[in-house]
Parts: structure tokens; sequence; C-alpha cells
């Protein structure tokens, strides 16, 4: 109970004090809610990458493809026990530019498909990869399903960003037997200690209602700084901290432990409308 105590008031430090509803109250969370992190755009910034890798404890980092220092901070990702995606830009309605390897709707299936391929190989170790913008190309149901095909052909999984709400990404990636999740938060619309707070306790709140959040943020200064006092706390407050490929492991014990517990596939159409 001391150190409990204690963990609570080192997060409680970082600006205001935590919720009644999250801190205090377990009354309907789950035995153990679980936390997935996300950190995106990695590889144009060597410094900036490596200080996301120094970030404790388990996570995904999303790499660019073709990206100046994607290849080294991919090799050192793994090296340092962190999981690695690909950060594969898609169109977006904004029509902000893509950088290399982007994916759009004017390519047809098969060049859509081999800019893919190119991309994954230029990312070592990727186990799967999520959408860096794509507001466009994940609503429109037939570049999805090609994108889903060279996933499920390599055995990997993908992480639905959901920067839009008419995606049909994780939809098609479950009918097309590919493993997915799909972002429940973003901590840094804005860079201010103040926002990354309050996106980070709302995360933990979902946590604990439905059972699992996936968090997804960026290498900002402010950011990271959160995070590094933030996330040894967790474990103090009964959190458990997962990959995405740990999670969807998970997962799918649960499911052949008891086939009614469908909670993977039902906790983000309870907070679709959560952004």
């Amino acid at each position: 109970m001391q150190r409990r105590s204690l963990l609570l008031a080192a997060l409680a430090g970082i600006v205001l004090p935590l919720p009644t509803a999250v801190a205090a109250s377990r009354r309907d969370a789950v035995e153990q809610p679980r936390l997935i992190l996300v950190i995106d755009d990695l590889g144009n910034n060597l410094s900036a990458g490596r200080a996301t890798l120094a970030l404790p404890g388990p996570l995904d980092v999303a790499v660019l493809p073709h990206s100046r220092h994607g290849r080294t901070l991919a090799l050192e990702a793994q090296g340092q026990g962190k999981e690695v995606l690909l950060h594969a830009p898609m169109a977006n309605r904004q029509h902000l530019a893509l950088g290399p390897g982007a994916l759009t709707p004017d390519l047809g299936r098969e060049r859509l498909s081999q800019r893919l391929r190119d991309s994954l190989d230029s990312v070592p170790g990727a186990v799967g990869l999520n959408n860096h913008m794509g507001s466009l190309l994940t609503a429109r149901r037939e570049p999805m399903e090609w994108v889903m095909e060279v996933l499920a052909e390599r055995g990997l999984l993908f992480v639905d960003s959901r920067t839009s709400a008419e995606t049909v990404a994780w939809d098609v990636a479950r009918e097309r037997g590919v493993p997915a999740l799909m972002r429940d938060v973003f901590l840094d619309h804005e860079q201010t200690l103040a926002a990354v707070d309050v996106q980070f306790r709302r995360a933990l709140s979902i946590a604990r209602e439905y059972g699992s959040a996936l968090v997804i943020g960026h290498p900002y200064p402010v950011t990271l700084d959160y995070l590094n006092r933030a996330l040894p706390v967790l474990d103090g407050l009964g959190f458990q901290r997962l990959t995405v490929s740990a999670f969807l492991r998970q997962q799918a014990d649960f499911a052949r432990l008891d086939p009614a517990d469908n909670r993977l596939f039902n906790t983000h159409r309870r907070h679709w409308g959560r952004s």
C-alpha cells in the first residue's frame, strides 16, 4: 500500500492529481487493464528516434519507409527489445505531402502492392504497419484490400491509426484474417504538458473501463518528457503494458480459452466516437 501511494504521488507530481475515477475507483475495472503505446514518425531525426527508444518498458515504434535513419533505428529498436512497425504514408484529404513510399488511390493494385513491399523491406524487423495520415486511403475499401493482401502474405499485423471516422481499414483487416488493432487516443495533437497529461489520463480511463487502450504519440520533446516520468508509475497503478503483437497474442489466447470472450472485437466499437 505504501509503495502504491508513493507511485501515485510521483505521477501526481507531473501536473495535477489523478482524477478519482482513474486513481481510486476500481469497482468497474478489469483486473489488469492493458496499455499499448505506439510512437509514430521515427526515421528522419536520429536523436529524437534514440530518445524514443530510451523510453522505459515495452512499446512499438513506427518507422517511416526509406527515411534517412529508419533502418538504423529499426535495428537499434530490435536490439533494445522494442517492437517495430512500418509507418506507411497513405493519401490524406488535406493533400499534405507524404514522402517516399506513399500509397495513393491512383497507383492501382500491382503498383501499390509493390510499393508497400518495398517499404516493408526498408524497415528491418517490422511486424506490421500502421498508417501515416491516410484519411483518404483508409476510407476506400479496394486499396485497403490490397494492403491487407500484402500483410496476409507476409504474416504481418495492422494498426489502424484512425485518422478518419470513415476508415474501413480495421474492418477489412478482420475480413482478410489480418491481426489488427485500432487507435484509441492520440497523445499530442496539442504539444503542451497539460494537454498530453489530459490525453494520457483519458487513455488510462478507457483501459480501466474497456480492458485496454492503444495510445499513439510522437517523438516530440514534451511527449517524451511526460512519458519518461509517467510510464514507470503504471505497474504500481495495476496496468499491464504490452506491445501490439503481445496484446494480439494475449487476445488469441483468451479466445481459445473462452470463445465467448470477444473483448478484442468489441472494445473499439464501444467507444468508436472517441477521438
